[in-house]
Parts: structure tokens; C-alpha cells; sequence
């Protein structure tokens, strides 16, 4: 069972010596307890709550691929640029040819 164990400190311990450790200060492996019924029904809605998560989960990645494919489509600073000039000489043209004003006489 020691060579399953790995130090994730990074101290370099090896499996024994954690399993030593373990021991000394009162954890031990293994199990052995009383039963319990109900931590198996716990564990059944634990397991259903997580597939709903999962599924959760999944509609959300959908939701954010279709975002970022519209995003992607989008035109840009560039773009953005050259809009502004086609919309702001399109004003300059039709204020030229319709000065505001009162109508002469």
C-alpha cells in the first residue's frame, strides 16, 4: 500500500515513512467501522446532484461556444472604423444637401 502513497509536500518522503507518520499521530488506513445505511443514500443523492451539475455544466459550454462564435463575427476596431467614417460622411452629405434652418422666403 506504501508505494501508492506519494508526498505531495515535497519534502521526499517515501509511502512508509507517511504511513509511519500516520500512525503515530492516530490515522490509520483501512476502514472497518460500523456500518451506516445511510451514508449509501447520501451518496446516491450526492451522485445525483452531480449529474445535474454535469449536465448543467455541459448546457453552460454550449451557451459559451454560440457567444464566442458570435463574438468572433464581430467587426472589430478596424471595423468599427470604417462604419463610423461610412456613417458620419453619409450625415455630412445630407446635412450639405438639406441645411438646417429656416426656409427663405
Amino acid at each position: 500500500m506504501s508505494e501508492n502513497i506519494h508526498d505531495v509536500t515535497g519534502q521526499g518522503r517515501t509511502g512508509a515513512d507517511l504511513l509511519k507518520q500516520m500512525e503515530k499521530i492516530g490515522l490509520r488506513g483501512g476502514g472497518g467501522g460500523p456500518y451506516d445505511p445511510s451514508v449509501e443514500q447520501r451518496v446516491a443523492n450526492l451522485e445525483k446532484r452531480m449529474d445535474r451539475v454535469e449536465t448543467k455544466l455541459d448546457t453552460l459550454n454550449e451557451r459559451v461556444a454560440e457567444v464566442s462564435g458570435k463574438v468572433s463575427m464581430l467587426p472589430g476596431y478596424p471595423g468599427i472604423a470604417i462604419i463610423m467614417t461610412i456613417v458620419g460622411g453619409a450625415l455630412l452629405v445630407v446635412s450639405r444637401l438639406f441645411p438646417a434652418g429656416p426656409p427663405s422666403p
